[in-house]
């Protein structure tokens, strides 16, 4: 059976002395006491049965065996310097904070508010990972989920970013050319929803507008698709408010009508318990609920 290795710190202790010749200066590289480097290359010494250091006036020595244990180990350690060395130029993990989102909303909504966070909080840094997937927070380093759905997810913190707003959006020039017919709009929609096409019905009930007539409904699955559908005037979509509040904002896109669906169905902000204990997820949780907060 082969004999058990010395305690890593001991072996450490000992690569920093050698190198230095002088237990303080070893002690702040690596920042322990004086007495701490002494303690584990005595208890190396003891492993080994062989002394490593004269203490001398002028300070230490190394032995013959400290000599060729040095030189044994400096390999080993030229290989983890080499392995860690990719790390060295990223953030701290404490202040890197990861969101897991949907991409239609990292591409609507955080990405262009991105320089305005960056300029308030410039000791964060941000990594957004684009998924459908739900979030297993005790498993994967993930700090905060954004997801769109009823909000209910087991093991997470869970709250409502946005009341749950669909509004009817198109181009200028689209509902310009459509005039009032707004069933003649209507029956260009391409639309997606998780709830089939049920928006679409509650809208007509609101809006006091029979579709028996609209032709069949184009439908994508995806709420980035269906954006640019509307942006190339393919048709009219039920849109959250939150994706298409900046496009309303600069005329890009217009409220064909002003009747609104109100729905369920929202964008939540979802978090592990323990993850409010980092000043940085929290002020990225606090960002996140005050950019959401005003609806148009």
């Amino acid at each position: 059976m082969a004999k058990p290795m010395p305690p890593l710190n001991s072996i450490r202790a000992f690569e920093a002395a050698s190198r230095h010749l002088n237990l303080s200066r070893a002690a702040e590289e690596l920042g322990v006491t004086q007495g701490a480097i002494s303690k584990q290359v005595i208890a190396l010494e003891g492993y080994i049965g062989a002394q490593l250091f004269l203490r001398e006036p002028g300070g230490l020595q190394l032995t013959v065996e400290g000599g060729n244990l040095k030189e044994a180990i400096k390999p080993a350690f030229a290989m983890l310097a080499q392995a860690f060395s990719r790390y060295s130029r990223r953030t701290s993990r404490s202040n890197v904070v990861r969101i897991s989102t949907l991409a239609s909303f990292a591409s609507q909504f955080l990405v262009p508010r991105l320089s305005e966070f960056k300029k308030h909080n410039p000791g964060i840094e941000l990594e957004f990972l684009t998924s459908e997937r739900l979030v297993d927070f005790s498993r994967e380093e993930i700090d905060i989920g954004v997801r769109y759905g009823s909000g209910q997810w087991d093991g997470a913190i869970s709250t409502k970013l946005v009341e749950g707003i669909l509004v009817p959006v198109c181009t200028p020039a689209l509902r310009a050319r459509a005039g009032g017919d707004a069933c003649r709009l209507l029956g260009l929609t391409r639309r997606i929803q998780h709830t089939s096409f049920n928006e679409w019905t509650k809208w007509s009930e609101l809006a006091g507008v029979d579709l028996s007539d609209v032709g069949p409904t184009f439908v994508i699955e995806d709420f980035l698709v269906t954006l640019r559908a509307v942006l190339t005037e393919e048709g009219i979509a039920l849109m959250p408010e939150i994706l298409v509040r900046d496009q309303l904002e600069k005329g890009e896109l217009v409220e064909f009508s002003d009747v609104r669906v109100p729905t369920d169905y929202t964008y939540h902000i979802a978090y592990a318990p323990s993850a409010e204990r980092r000043e940085s997820v929290r002020n990225v949780i606090a960002w996140l609920k005050g950019e959401t907060a005003g609806t148009m």
